[in-house]
């Protein structure tokens, strides 16, 4: 057998042999603890037990007693010896983490016991004197480690106290009310994993909001962006999201010597659990021996959020916050001294073709310059951008945001001499943003320049679609459908949110916005006359701010447009109305409903059809492929009496039962 004095000088090979030493000890005081009670007559192995009061059992548990000391302890003596010998087991690296003391780090172990071995389940039930009570309690881990100390060691298991403040013990049963010293405590799947030196078992809720970073890979650019941060441990970006905010946390945790964690608050579930799964994360960052960056750039309504947060405060956990103005200050306020607060200017577009340039994607300086004025990325959009797509490729985008497929050309479409006009000054508007923007710099004089907000009215199937489809093409903007009548959520303060998300998206991504049948949201504001008509109008004004501010293109669709509400008709900058085509447009709108390879018959007048009958295009286009269908069912070419009866089911869908006299001198060919 090896001498104590030998293994003493040894360091442990891996966390797993020194838990077994730890195992060991464990082993040795939960058995002088049984015999213990067994000597004190304070253990009860009655039938009943927990069904039947002895009155012995309950004397002998309630008479003082000479508590037995232990003036030697060999085998914790050896184990804490080896354990100062590099590599430092998990336990003592979880204890100097968080600052425990030697009877809280070995209260974590006890506890932990039952999570890495089942045979502590039962173990703990017979010290507990109780079948069912198989995790430890502050009672038993008390009386087994301190019992000369009982009222000074109980408050190592206050919640303020750093084992439950930091959640490395977690209350079981919560629902069961228990005194602080009776209630059983354990240890989740991601403690349990690192007291075995392990990355794992971190929550699937948190797991999708925290990403780890290469802090170097983060300060890819360190003489562009040359602020440091100061030496209080928490530092507020009040900034817009993507200012280089995440290249200084990473060049903060490259000082200290640390990896990097992302949280992004806004992946995290908008209930109460958010504020443990903040709590969770930092307790992550403290394990891994990282530095947390946090993203809460608009999170002023979520209260869970705020106080996860603010808790953090007082955890004394280092981190940088990325947040908008009201949240900024609140942190700041909550502790002044231990807040450092930093106000990061925005990337202007500009600036953003000076980070491009030291980028080596290969594109020309017109790409280039395109992506700097079309998007809102700042450093750590630019190092992750996919140079063999997009830029909006790489940006996550809400699915309340839906494509819409660039299938027109301006020669697709069919409009009146105005408004072509009026479609081409709004195309020159958005492409030439980097030229009057940057090249002449207006962007300086005139902040609103950037804002393009266009409304299109008239009746459907006019082409208001393809010509949004149309002006962001020519823009090489992709143009995404708002379902806003989705964003509207029955709980309070959601809505707004997910109108924030959205267009904070759309915006970094840099894509046109396509809101359609804006008269029914956007409509005259209704008389505040109870409660949920002052949400509902908090709410439009909200979503209308937001339009308002948008960076980029945002084209509304109106059948109404008188519905518009004043105030914000105003703020449009480009008004289109689309209106029926003439016989003319409907006669040219009829020759390209038909492919070349479609087979017209000789008897097809579409010059009488386009005279005859008042048809948006849409209606064209619709009757042209039911005509078609009934064609090839019936294994002729296209006929009039397809094409009629087609056009019949058209207006019938309008509302517009059609009568002989309709058809006028084409009935007959019906």
């Amino acid at each position: 057998m090896m001498r104590l004095d030998t293994v003493r000088t040894q360091p442990f090979a891996s966390a797993a042999e020194h838990i077994e030493a730890e195992f060991q000890w464990l082993n040795a005081r939960i058995a002088d603890y049984l015999r213990r009670l067994e000597d004190e007559k304070r253990f009860d192995d009655s039938t009943l037990r927990g069904l039947k009061l002895d009155t012995d059992y309950v004397i002998a548990g309630l008479t003082p007693t000479d508590i037995p000391t232990r003036s030697e302890d060999p085998l914790r003596e050896i184990i804490d010896a080896r354990a100062s010998f590099a590599p430092t087991p998990p336990l003592y690296q979880i204890a100097a983490t968080f600052g425990l003391d030697p009877f809280e780090r070995t209260a974590l172990m006890v506890a932990a016991a039952p999570a890495l071995d089942s045979r502590y389940r039962s173990a703990l039930a017979m010290a507990q004197n109780d079948v069912t009570r198989h995790c430890a309690s502050p009672n038993l881990i008390i009386d087994m480690l301190a019992p000369d100390a009982r009222f000074d060691a109980l408050g190592a298991f206050a919640d303020d106290a750093p084992l439950l403040r930091h959640r490395l013990l977690v209350p079981l049963a919560p629902g069961v009310q228990t005194g602080l010293a009776d209630r059983a405590l354990g240890v989740d799947a991601r403690v349990a994993m690192a007291l075995l030196g392990q990355v794992a078992g971190v929550p699937a809720a948190l797991s999708h909001a925290l990403t780890p970073l290469d802090p170097e890979a983060e300060d890819w650019a360190p003489d562009l962006l040359t602020m440091l941060i100061g030496a209080k441990p928490v530092t507020v970006f009040e900034t817009r999201r993507d200012s280089g905010q995440q290249a200084l946390a990473a060049r903060r945790a490259m000082q200290h010597g640390q990896s990097l964690l992302r949280l992004d608050l806004s992946r995290l579930p908008a209930n109460a659990e958010a504020e443990n799964l903040i709590i969770l994360a930092a307790r992550e960052a403290m394990l891994r021996g990282a530095f947390l960056y946090i993203v809460a750039d608009d999170l002023a309504r979520d209260a869970s959020a705020i106080s996860g947060v603010t808790q953090l405060l007082s955890h004394g956990v280092p981190f940088a916050l990325s947040a908008g103005t009201d949240l900024a200050h609140r942190i700041t306020t909550a502790a002044p001294t231990r807040v450092e607060r930093i106000a990061l200017k925005p990337l202007e577009a500009t600036d953003r073709l000076v980070w491009l340039r030291r980028t080596d994607g290969g594109l020309n300086e017109a790409a280039l310059t395109r992506i700097a004025w079309g998007t809102r990325l700042g450093p750590a959009g630019i190092a992750r951008l996919n140079w063999g797509a997009e830029a909006h490729d790489r940006a996550p985008l809400p699915s309340l945001l839906r494509p819409v497929q660039a299938r027109w050309t301006r020669d697709d479409l069919v409009l009146s001499e105005t408004l072509a006009r009026q479609l081409d000054e709004l195309t020159a508007f958005v492409t030439n943003w980097p030229t009057v923007l940057g090249d002449w710099d207006f962007v300086h004089s005139n902040p609103q320049a950037r804002h393009c907000l266009a409304l299109f009215s008239g009746p459907s199937g006019t082409g208001k679609t393809m010509a949004a489809s149309v002006v962001a093409r020519a823009a090489q903007v992709p143009l995404y459908r708002a379902s806003l009548a989705s964003i509207f959520d029955k709980y309070l303060g959601e809505t707004e949110k997910q109108i924030d998300r959205l267009f904070e998206a759309a915006a970094e991504a840099g894509v046109a916005i396509l809101c359609d049948e804006a008269d029914a949201l956007f409509g005259a504001r209704t008389e505040q006359n109870d409660a949920h008509a002052r949400y509902a109008n908090l709410t439009v004004s909200h979503l209308l701010q937001r339009i308002e501010e948008h960076e980029g293109l945002v084209i509304l669709t109106s059948n109404l447009p008188r519905n518009m509400d004043d105030a914000f008709a105003r703020r449009i900058g480009h008004a289109l109305a689309f209106t029926l085509p003439d016989a003319t447009g409907r006669r040219t709108l009829w020759q390209r409903a038909f492919p070349a390879q479609a087979p017209l018959a000789d008897t097809v007048d579409l010059s009488a059809i386009a005279e005859t009958f008042e048809l948006s295009g849409g209606d064209i286009r619709n009757a042209a492929l039911a005509a078609a269908y009934l064609a090839a069912a019936m294994g002729t070419p296209i006929g009039m009496p397809h094409l009629l009866r087609a056009i019949e089911r058209e207006l019938s869908k309008a509302g517009r039962t059609p009568i002989a006299a309709d058809f006028g001198r084409l009935d007959a060919a019906r």
